[in-house]
């Protein structure tokens, strides 16, 4: 059996209460952001259908297929109509979201509760849109952090 000095027992003591100490404040710091990441994600999600572009933009969605096709929205003709720019609004925001998904600073669990079938309709609705805005301006990157989310959602 090893022997230990008064000096060393205080050092391994020392050392064990440091380890603890770490270990306790980044339990701490951990449970501090997912809480920050939750009010962030009620925050956004509060404010979600309450913002006239947003609405402007499910208007438009709404109609689509009774009154015209929305792939037409991304033509060079109709790209600066209020309608095309109500629905780059609508997608504009969900990417972001996307983007604050990707960089975990919004909780995707609490999004899938609150507003996946939404969010993927919204998505699918505009699809259309998306597909043929990105050939239009010869973009595949457009709201490919929205696309992500929708891959997200639907596993």
């Amino acid at each position: 059996m090893i022997e230990l000095d008064g000096q060393t027992t205080f050092q391994v003591i020392q050392t064990a209460t440091l380890i603890v100490a770490v270990f306790v404040a980044w339990i701490s710091i951990k449970k501090q952001r997912e809480t920050i990441k939750k009010e962030k994600t009620i925050g956004l999600l509060m404010k979600d259908l309450e913002d006239d572009f947003l609405t402007d933009g499910l208007k438009i969605l709404r109609k689509i297929d009774k009154e015209y096709h929305i792939e037409d929205f991304a033509k060079a003709n109709k790209k600066n109509s209020d309608d095309a720019i109500a629905i780059r609004n609508l997608l504009n925001y969900y990417e972001i979201i996307g983007v604050g998904i990707e960089s975990d600073i919004y909780d995707i669990a609490m999004i899938k509760d609150a507003q996946k079938t939404m969010i993927i309709r919204i998505y699918e609705q505009a699809e259309p849109f998306i597909i043929r805005s990105r050939q239009e301006d010869n973009n595949a990157n457009l709201w490919i952090k929205f696309q992500n989310l929708i891959d997200i959602l639907r596993r």
